[in-house]
This record gives structure tokens, C-alpha cells and sequence, in this order.
């Protein structure tokens, strides 16, 4: 591991033909290498000493070449990726506090029902002071459709006049790029880049990935509807600032023999994590889609308290993913 002697975080490159794969050489890269440094969220005890050891940090760039290469579920998830799909797509956009309210409400705590952002509702409604809104991916979209090989098709998370002082976390996912250029036949290939300020690699990135290239996925669908002509989901790679394991994973990452907890090395290695990974289809039917349909059940609905705009797009989440017209 590198040594924290001369302060300087390294910057690390990975490569995967799929999500599982890169997602693997991710999490072996970051732990090999990664830089020894504290975060916020490192726990303490009674007497105000560390109970974590530091994390492991790093700069990283990471290329998944066919996001949509099966298996593409990897064998650890740790949220329930139906429902992350769903507030990836909007639905509980709803639940984001306007601008004026949450300018007043910046030193204060919020109620668990609202929230200060969603990345859905920065990307689509990105809210300005004066209380309008943009949706930067629609313009994106335009531009690309007028000029694929643009690279200027952009959007940002950043609301510079409220995030600085929100007590509550920023966004991490800081910007979209989508990238349109041809391939040999003449068809479009959407490739979509992002940037991160922070990220937990261990219990994030993976579910992120599956979530963020879903709605790649979607984006392709509306320039092939603004063009005229075939799009086909190209490369995704992302650079996150800050890629990390916490101090409070490493018993399941490296392993803690007095506790009895094998190393997630031990566990797999690259074949196995990837052929341990579920394809699109035994994830739909056995993940994805029971997720969806239960957030329509009657407890669920009164527990989101969700909108009638909220349930409309589920349903046609749940649609169109049954009739094939997006894949999970």
C-alpha cells in the first residue's frame, strides 16, 4: 500500500469489459494502492480515539467498455438497485426541498422527507435562485442530436450559491458528459463520461454503475427518437476524486481473523467475482422487477408518500422494462 510519508494521493487507471470486472479491479487496485487518510465519517469512541483505522484512498479513472456486457449485476450489492433505479429515473424528485426553502434551511436539520437534491432532479431541473429551472440533459440531448461529435453536451450537479453551505452532504456525482460519436457502420455509439467528488468504492460504485448506465441506456433512447437513427450504448467511464474503502470495511474487504471475517480476496478472485455476477434477465425478473412492483404496493405508497407523476413513472419503469423496451 502506499505510504503516507510524502502526502500525495495517487492516481490510478482501471479498465474492465463489464461492470463486475472493473468494478473487481477497482476495489483490488484502491486497496492495494490506495492512500491512508481519515474522513468525516470515521467512528470514535467514548474517549474521542479513533475505532477506525484510516481509509484507503485514491484518485481513479474508470473505463467499463461494454456496460451492458453480461453478467453485468455484480455479486455484491448493498441497496435494493430496483428502487436506486427508480430515484436514478426521477421518482422521488418530489421529495427535493425548492430553492427558497432549502436557501433558509442550509445551518439547520432537515425532516427525513426532504431532501436537499436528488441526482435526477439537478441533471433534469437544475434549480436556479430566481426559481426557474433547466433541464440540462434535454439540452445535451439537443446538441448532440444537432451536432454529434460535440463536446459540449454537459451537465452539472454543482449549485455553487447553495451547496457550500448545506449541512447536509453535496452531491458526489458532479457532472455528465455524453459523447455521440459514429461507428464503422454509421451508427451512433452514446458514450457517457462522469465525474465524482467522492465515492465509496466498496458499497457504492457497483450499484451506482448499474443505476447511472440505466439511464445511459435511456439517454440513447431519446437522441435515437431526436435523430432518426440508431444509437447504440457505447463505453462509460468514470473519475472520482476521491475512490475509497472505509476504515470500517476493511474487516470485510481484507478480513479480521479474531472476528472471524474472510477476506473478500479469499472470497473471489476476478473469474469468480465476475462469474458469481447475475446476468440482466435473472436480475430483472429476480431483483429489479419485484423491487419496482413492490414500491406500488399500498404500505410502500403511503410510506414514499408518493405522487401521482411518482407512481406514473414507475409503472412505466416496470413496462417498459417487461416489454424489452430498456434493459436492466
Amino acid at each position: 500500500m502506499t505510504q503516507a510519508a510524502d502526502g500525495r494521493i495517487p492516481t490510478l487507471h482501471v479498465v474492465g469489459d463489464s461492470i463486475p470486472q472493473a468494478y473487481f479491479r477497482a476495489i483490488k487496485a484502491v486497496w492495494e494502492q490506495g492512500f491512508p487518510m481519515r474522513t468525516e465519517y470515521d467512528r470514535k469512541n467514548n474517549a474521542g480515539t479513533y475505532i477506525d483505522p484510516p481509509s484507503r484512498d485514491a484518485r481513479v479513472l474508470i473505463e467499463v467498455k461494454d456496460p451492458f456486457a453480461q453478467p453485468r449485476f455484480p455479486p455484491i450489492s448493498f441497496c435494493e438497485v430496483g428502487v436506486y433505479i427508480a430515484e436514478i429515473m426521477g421518482a422521488k424528485d418530489y421529495r427535493v426541498l425548492p430553492f427558497d426553502t432549502l436557501a433558509k434551511a442550509v445551518h439547520g436539520e432537515m425532516d427525513a422527507h426532504e431532501w436537499p437534491y436528488t441526482y435526477h432532479q439537478r441533471l433534469f431541473a437544475h434549480p436556479d435562485a430566481g426559481g426557474s429551472v433547466v433541464d440540462q440533459i434535454a439540452l445535451a440531448v439537443e446538441r448532440i442530436a444537432d451536432t454529434p461529435h460535440s463536446r459540449r453536451a454537459v451537465a452539472t450537479t454543482s449549485v455553487p450559491n447553495l451547496d457550500p453551505y448545506l449541512q447536509e452532504d453535496i452531491p458526489c456525482l458532479r457532472e455528465v458528459q455524453l459523447r455521440c460519436p459514429e461507428d464503422a457502420n454509421g451508427n451512433l455509439m452514446l458514450n457517457m463520461n462522469t465525474m465524482w467528488r467522492s465515492r465509496d468504492l466498496y458499497k457504492a460504485w457497483g450499484d451506482n454503475l448499474i443505476a447511472i448506465t440505466f439511464l445511459q441506456q435511456t439517454i440513447a433512447r431519446q437522441i435515437e427518437a431526436k435523430t432518426g437513427r440508431s444509437v447504440r450504448v457505447g463505453s462509460y467511464a468514470d473519475y472520482s476524486c476521491s475512490l475509497h474503502i472505509y476504515g470500517q470495511d476493511f474487516g470485510a474487504v481484507g478480513g479480521d481473523a479474531e472476528r472471524g471475517l474472510q477476506s473478500f480476496f479469499d472470497t473471489f478472485d476476478e473469474e469468480a467475482f465476475v462469474a458469481r455476477s447475475l446476468p440482466s434477465d435473472i436480475a430483472r425478473d429476480m431483483l429489479v422487477l419485484p423491487q419496482l412492483k413492490n414500491l406500488l404496493t399500498e404500505r410502500e405508497i403511503e410510506q414514499w408518500q408518493f405522487p401521482p407523476e411518482s407512481i406514473a413513472l414507475i409503472e412505466h419503469l416496470i413496462a417498459d422494462i417487461e416489454n424489452g423496451t430498456l434493459t436492466v
